[in-house]
């Protein structure tokens, strides 16, 4: 009688933990391992050898391939009174979002989510590049060429940029993402 209670016990138990497996993991994910893992961050470096720039009315649609092989852009804003020069162009501002998803349409992708940055340029000018975000709410002050700024959390809807009252010659942006 012991012998027929404990291997109807064993029973009901081994069948309880097949349907929490399913009910927790869901139907056909049996054996499915899950862990919480932090998103991959890569980089991308936009220069003079490997960007290219196009004009879209009156902005530039600046883009490169990145090392998995996606064209992710940034747009080089407004060619009226420009303080931004890249690849021979001039522009006012410097976005790391596509404005009115625009600019960028059939070129490149914009970047789902900013890590940091290093923005090199040299021109004719003191500490007045800035970088702005969440409509002025973010800026990072006084930019010094080449520096990095890694550790931030940026999207397209956090209208990411940069802004200078100087003239500046950009030779090379890169931009950290993760996906």
């Amino acid at each position: 009688m012991k012998k027929t209670t404990i291997i109807a016990s064993l029973a009901v138990l081994a069948s309880a933990a097949v349907l929490a497996t399913f009910a927790l993991g869901g139907a056909g994910k049996f054996g499915d391992v899950r862990a919480n893992v932090e998103p991959k961050e890569y980089s991308v470096t936009f220069n003079e050898s490997n960007t290219t720039v196009e004009q879209v009315g009156d902005h530039y649609a600046i883009y490169a391939t990145t090392p998995r092989g996606a064209k992710v852009g940034v747009v080089g804003y407004d060619k009226s009174d420009a303080s931004f020069t890249f690849k021979g162009t001039h522009f006012r501002s410097l976005q790391l979002f596509d404005p009115d998803d625009s600019v960028l349409t059939g070129h490149a992708f914009e970047f789902s989510h900013i890590t940091g940055f290093a923005i090199s340029f040299s021109g004719d000018f003191g500490d007045d590049m800035v970088f702005i975000a969440n409509g002025g709410d973010t800026m990072i002050e006084e930019i010094v060429s080449g520096a990095p700024h890694t550790g931030l959390s940026f999207a397209p809807e956090d209208c990411p940029m940069f802004y200078t009252g100087d003239r500046v010659n950009v030779s090379s942006l890169k931009i950290w993402y993760s996906c």
